[in-house]
């Protein structure tokens, strides 16, 4: 039994011995490794050629940041940082993450430069070049690609102006309600196309006429409209006055008593009619039609007939 604690004893003992030699001081929680005493470069390194080798990208970075941070002159960890940036540039994914990128390198840049001696002066100018080259590319590109999205949306700019001064013309010329309304709407989903702060004087002012233009069109087109439309309510209005006088006048002496189909038929006629559209010419043939029916009708249907016409839902127009 003495000889087994005594094997076990010294079992764990090396296995005590090689997790303290293997492991080092370097980070906390998941990623904390205890050395004996404060580990220097060599210790880093081997333990960032490890993690390296297992793929363990993410603990490899922090071993890394931590050497940097720790030893700022090294040149080998100040190496294997910066073609870390160089290699992350290739990888990013957008714009933001490749200025986060050129931060990191100008910080380890200027730690490095400020921390080590003359004998750096050659890796540092040669990292820096390689950093301006890489600013360069990436802000030319971008200038590159601002300039064709304006020149794009400035051509669409054009293309919008064009389109809308076309729809206009037709507008002016046409007496279609339901095409000159197809033709406002199909304006003002173009207008939601132009880049205002993209236009230039001379556009500005075709871009105000237009719009303006398109006011006075839309007040003319509906007032002209207006007018057509009461002119056809009217030119109607006459055609069931007259129907109504000579199918009145057919059979005066039936209709004009009481309990006659009178109202009914003034209900069906006339009773909609809405004198409000009239104009002077069709309101003086409504009264003298009805004053002429009214007068000769017995007066226990009149108000029969004053009811229903007072009743009637009168026309709607849609102006």
């Amino acid at each position: 039994m003495l000889v087994l604690l005594i094997v076990v004893a010294v079992l764990l003992g090396y296995l005590a011995y090689r997790l303290i030699l293997r492991e080092g001081g370097i980070f906390l929680g998941p990623y904390e490794f205890k050395f004996r005493k404060e580990p220097g470069p060599e210790e880093f390194m081997r333990r960032l050629k490890e993690l390296q080798q297992r793929n363990q990208d993410f603990e490899s970075r922090l071993v890394l940041s931590v050497a940097t941070g720790r030893f700022p002159n090294n040149m080998e960890f100040f190496r294997l940082a910066m073609d870390k940036v160089f290699a992350d540039l290739k990888n990013a994914k957008s714009e933001d993450e490749v200025e986060e990128i050129f931060l990191k390198a100008e910080r380890l840049l200027k730690d490095f430069g400020a921390a080590s001696n003359a004998n750096s002066i050659t890796l540092v100018t040669e990292y820096s070049k390689r950093l301006v080259q890489a600013q360069e590319e990436f802000y030319s590109l971008r200038k590159q690609r601002d300039l064709d999205l304006r020149q794009r949306q400035n051509e669409r700019n054009e293309e919008i102006l064009k389109e809308l001064e076309s729809i206009l013309e037709g507008i002016k010329a046409s007496n279609d309600e339901m095409a000159i309304r197809d033709s406002m709407n199909n304006a003002a989903r173009l207008e939601t196309g132009l880049d205002l702060s993209l236009l230039d004087e001379t556009q500005n002012e075709r871009y105000r006429d237009v719009k303006n233009g398109f006011y006075r069109v839309a007040e003319e087109k509906v007032e002209s409209l207006r007018s057509s439309r009461y002119a056809r309510y009217n030119r109607k209005a006459i055609e069931r006055l007259k129907k109504l006088l000579d199918e009145f006048s057919e059979n005066e002496k039936e209709l004009s008593r009481s309990g006659s189909s009178l109202p009914m038929i003034l209900k069906e006629k006339i009773g909609s009619l809405n004198t409000s559209y009239f104009d002077g010419p069709t309101m003086q043939y409504f009264n003298y039609v009805y004053g002429y029916i009214f007068s000769l009708i017995d007066e226990d249907l009149k108000f029969e007939v004053t009811r229903v016409m007072t009743e009637t839902d009168k026309d709607t127009l849609d102006i």
